[in-house]
């Protein structure tokens, strides 16, 4: 393997995290989720801590526009499974989108981790909104954005359960 394609792949999954021989989108997501939350922890401001978030999904963004036809062709497929980039970017939109009231009812690594994880079920379920972009738009776009949908819906839900209780 080449240097460069040692690099893109690297990229490509996530700092090899998406290489996983199960669930590798969740494991590829993983660097979002460790991306948001070294933000929280440094004690960074829920402002901040948004725009760290955003500046995450501007990179990994660009990456994946990137790299999405050098993945399609390496790994032929048009969504392929061990490129995680579209996962990276749909998480770190969940707390961009969240409106918490206030203060968080748990404390937001809590929070975080409970949003990745519904964020991976509706990843991967697809709801109507997600799953007609997946099974119909296959191009760099149509690969990242069901990700961001389902990152809508995940924040959505998060801002129900937050305000109600």
């Amino acid at each position: 393997m080449k240097k460069d394609d040692k690099l893109k792949l690297f990229l490509a999954s996530g700092f090899f995290l998406g290489l996983a021989p199960v669930v590798p989108g969740s494991f590829g997501a993983l660097t979002g989720l460790a991306w948001h939350l070294a933000a929280v922890f440094a004690g960074w401001s829920d402002l901040v801590v948004r725009a760290w978030c955003l500046g995450g999904v501007l990179f990994f963004s660009a990456v994946h526009y990137w790299l999405t036809p050098w993945a399609q062709k390496r790994w032929n497929d048009p969504d392929p499974r061990h490129f995680v980039l579209d996962e990276i970017v749909g998480y770190l939109c969940v707390p961009i989108f969240w409106v918490l009231p206030g203060r968080p009812p748990v404390p937001v690594w809590q929070l975080a981790f409970a949003c990745f994880c519904v964020f991976r079920i509706l990843d991967a379920i697809k709801l109507p909104i997600a799953r007609y972009i997946d099974r119909n738009i296959h191009t760099a776009s149509g690969v990242l954005f069901d990700d961001v949908v389902s990152a809508a819906y995940t924040a959505a839900l998060v801002t129900g359960a937050a305000w109600c209780f």
